[in-house]
């Protein structure tokens, strides 16, 4: 047996503050009824007509029901039974810039640092979608092909850093490129969109072939998407473990610095070409819903019928349970006779 909702039975550690309740309840109408006879001596006068054991199952019901109530709200399942499930969703590659420049600290803490907690985001936000991860700097790398295991791109996201791919620059031509392969061939003509691309980059694209990404892309019918990560103002590029600088910065031959910015033309361009759309990375993420409200727009397709063990729902019995306590307390009286305590004029009180 199992529950689908198990946190309502922590409301089951309330039951003994119910007990209490229900005693001192009990207690108080004891002392009243003390005060209304004169004295204790007085009062078991009017308790003759009061049957004490029904009173203790008037409220052995409440606990029932009370119980039985809360185990209802918890939805307990036993048995299992074998249902098709069509799965539906878009087909989307993330396509991670791991280039050196995304080390810039113009967007905090870092360019990649913040695209990887906003791709991570994203995977969250399309689950049931299938999903791929290519990184990318002047050569591209498929690190995850299409899978529906979120929690599996997310570590290899976890993993990406800016020596996870050794050619040096930027190619959103060879991001393309990998990211129709890990698509596959294309469901053949039509104006269905079901396969997405997501570029997550600064836009610098120093091996050139912008038109043929979007070449590439529009012959696949991929839809880009793009967030563009640096400010336009620039920031220079920590030294790495290759080329350190006394300053800490990279420099060119002629000792300058070498400064990235954020270049948002060709993600611009690559987007608008596809049907996509291109956003400014934000420190509230506000793009990375616009991205997802966009996917969830596309045309889902079928990834095909599994079979999944679906649990059957018992939570009938103990609501039954806790409906017929109820009823019970409601229609059991705590008197011994019906007429009630009959005065000296035979006249019947409550």
């Amino acid at each position: 047996m199992r529950f689908a909702s198990p946190e309502w039975l922590w409301l089951l550690a309330a039951l003994p503050g119910l007990v209490l309740v229900v005693w001192l309840g009990a207690r108080g109408r004891r002392r009243a009824l003390e005060r209304f006879a004169g004295g204790h001596d007085r009062a078991p006068a009017f308790l003759r007509e009061v049957n004490p054991h029904l009173r203790i199952v008037r409220a052995l019901l409440l606990l029932v029901a009370a119980a039985s109530g809360i185990t209802a709200l918890a939805r307990p399942q036993w048995g299992t039974r074998l249902e098709p499930v069509t799965r539906k969703g878009v087909d989307v590659v993330l396509a991670l810039d791991v280039s050196l420049s995304m080390a810039a600290q113009d967007v905090p803490p870092d360019r990649l640092s913040a695209a990887k907690h906003a791709a991570t985001a994203l995977v969250r936000k399309l689950g049931g979608d299938r999903l791929a991860l290519v990184t990318f700097a002047g050569k591209a790398t498929l690190e995850c092909p299409l899978t529906l295991d979120g929690e599996a791109v997310g570590l290899f996201l976890e993993a990406a850093d800016v020596d996870a791919v050794p050619a040096k620059g930027t190619s959103l031509r060879e991001a393309a490129r990998i990211a129709v392969l890990a698509l596959g061939p294309s469901a053949g003509e039509g104006t269905e969109r079901s396969r997405a691309l997501v570029v997550l980059s600064d836009g610098e694209d120093h091996e050139g072939g912008l038109d043929d990404a979007i070449r590439v892309l529009k012959e696949a019918r991929v839809s880009a998407y793009a967030i563009g990560y640096g400010t336009r103002g620039g920031a220079p590029i920590p030294s790495t473990a290759d080329d350190r600088s006394p300053s800490g910065y990279k420099k060119d031959r002629e000792g300058r610095l070498v400064t990235t910015r954020l270049e948002d033309g060709p993600l611009g361009q690559l987007t608008l070409a596809t049907g996509g759309r291109y956003f400014d990375a934000t420190a509230v993420e506000t793009e990375v819903d616009e991205v997802a409200k966009a996917i969830a727009g596309m045309d889902a397709r079928e990834y095909g019928t599994v079979l999944r063990a679906r649990y059957e729902e018992r939570f009938q019995l103990p609501l039954a349970l806790a409906v017929a306590a109820t009823l019970a307390l409601t229609a059991l009286p705590d008197r011994r006779g019906a007429a009630g305590i009959r005065n000296r004029n035979g006249r019947s009180t409550p």
